[in-house]
Order: C-alpha cells, then structure tokens, then sequence
C-alpha cells in the first residue's frame, strides 16, 4: 500500500524554467496590450479623457504633488509645469489654500462618477463636456481642453462654470 502512495504523476509538476517562461510570454503579452491601448487613447481625446476619470476615481483623489505626478501622463507638459510651479510657492497654514478641493472636478466632496458629454473639436483643439454625480454633492459641470502635445491628446485646462479656469487658478497672485 505504501508503494501506490508514493507514486506522483509527473504530468502534473511544471518545471521551474518552463513556468518562468510561461510567465514571462504572459507579461510580455500583457505589456504589448497595454502599449497598443495607450497608443489608441492618446489619438482620441475623449478616451483620454475617460482614462483620466478612471484612474482619478479610482486612486487618491487629493490635489497634491504625488497625485499630480500619477496624472502627469494625460496632462500637457505646460500645464504640469504651471501646477508643479504653484506647490513650490511659500503657503501659510493660516489661509486658505487657491485651490482648495479637487480641482479635476470642481468640487470639495468627491464625486463616484462620472459622465462625458458634448465634444467640441478643431484640428488642434477639443474641449469636452464633463458631468458629476454621486458622493456629496452638488457638482457642476465642467468642460476639459484637450490640446496636442508631442504627438498626442493631452489635458491643458479644466474650464469650470463657477469661475476662472484651472490655469487662472495656478497663476501667483501679483
């Protein structure tokens, strides 16, 4: 009886190289589908657009230097520049910060979703109407400017209904 026990199937044991290798066609199949993905998002402004909601909603929602540095690929260059410039500036505890919330969704309370509306495109222009809801509310509508950078769609400014745009914001008061 003890020799019936002892008896494995070896058809069922994956030798240590053949499952690093396995492993590797995998991750290499996985980043070539990821490749491709952001090769087709970065020649469509609205699904930059979406990609960018998705992964804000999905991560830390708080305007701060690492969150914007997770951002940073669906940003313009210059608009990167202008927010990195705005935390470099000397702040007091005691005031109120220009921007003061979420500045992505115009809010204070954050939003659980998200909607894209209306698209307005010119060749190297597109603003794209963007609605809120859920969480705390209410939330205004806002419209997100897409321009090209290096080749593709990237987020320039954030046009809010309440006020002056996300650049006006990040601009030092004089």
């Amino acid at each position: 009886m003890k020799a019936i026990l002892r008896l494995k199937p070896d058809c069922y044991r994956v030798r240590p190289k053949t499952r690093i290798f396995v492993m590797l066609c995998v991750a290499l199949i996985a980043a070539a589908g990821a490749f491709a993905a952001a090769a087709k998002t970065a020649d469509d402004p609205v699904a930059v657009v979406k990609a960018f909601y998705t992964f804000h909603f999905s991560h830390d929602m708080a305007f701060t230097e690492k969150g914007l540095a997770a951002r940073a690929a669906w940003l313009a260059p210059d608009l990167t520049a202008r927010c990195k410039a705005y935390f470099a500036l000397p702040s007091s505890p005691d005031e109120v910060p220009e921007i003061d919330g979420d500045p992505f969704t115009d809010s204070q309370e954050y939003p659980t979703s998200f909607k894209v509306g209306k698209v307005l495109s010119t060749k190297d222009k597109t603003e794209i109407a963007v609605t809120f809801s859920g969480g705390g509310g209410p939330f205004h509508p806002m419209r997100v400017v897409l321009v090209k950078a290096d080749g593709a769609w990237r987020i320039s400014d954030f046009l809010y209904e309440s006020g002056p745009s996300f650049r006006a914001l990040l601009e030092p008061e004089k």
